[in-house]
């Protein structure tokens, strides 16, 4: 807890503009608001820089660049993604879904920690690249607007408490603890939105 004091007396304002921002695109996001996009921009923006420069976490500095593209798909594919050009509706993962993210997330994060472990000086090489890969698909869920990929977020997060903890930056950890309750009210507000969407009134016989 002392660690954690004096990380936050020790802020600097890029620390504040990262947590503040990405607090605000996870919060905006689990209410389905649109404007979550802008608040993701500017949040990896300056995580990239931090992870990279302040923590030696090279995969997740990479993830960040990825989450600053998907930034403008999730404006696109959220405001005209459905079938009609319309907003994109929430929808329910199949098992196929499932299988086929798992096994490419997995298969992909163990290559990327191979190869770093090989290449560079990294810090929680393998932990980090398989978190960066489930990140990588979980959020081509949220674009989609799958409701499975809030359940997805909070074992990620979860991890990245673990890897931040790890690293000293308790400060990082304590958001993702926040961004694991926001992910499970995410997960409850969504599915509220696609039972009211599946709901069809019954007509009143006279």
């Amino acid at each position: 807890m002392s660690e954690l004091l004096t990380q936050l007396a020790a802020a600097q304002p890029l620390d504040w503009l990262a947590i503040l921002t990405s607090i605000a695109y996870v919060v905006l996001a689990a209410r389905g608001n649109n404007w979550c996009w802008l608040f993701a921009a500017v949040s990896t923006s300056v995580w990239g820089y931090q992870s990279l420069v302040v923590y030696d976490l090279v995969s997740d500095a990479l993830l960040q660049g990825f989450y600053l593209v998907m930034a403008g798909v999730g404006v696109w594919q959220w405001q005209f993604g459905s079938r009609s050009g319309t907003a994109l509706p929430v929808s329910r993962m199949t098992l196929g879904q499932h299988l086929f993210y798992l096994s490419l997330a997995g298969t992909c994060g163990s290559a990327l920690g191979y190869f770093f472990s090989n290449t560079l000086q990294a810090a929680a090489t393998y932990p980090d690249a398989l978190t960066t890969a489930f990140s990588v698909g979980a959020t081509f869920l949220l674009v989609r607007r799958k409701l499975e990929n809030w359940l997805y977020w909070i074992v990620i997060d979860a991890v990245y408490v673990w890897i931040y903890l790890g690293q000293g930056a308790q400060l990082f950890a304590l958001m993702m603890v926040i961004n694991i309750g926001v992910a499970a009210y995410g997960w409850v507000n969504w599915r509220r939105e696609l039972l009211a969407a599946n709901t069809v009134p019954t007509q009143r016989l006279e």
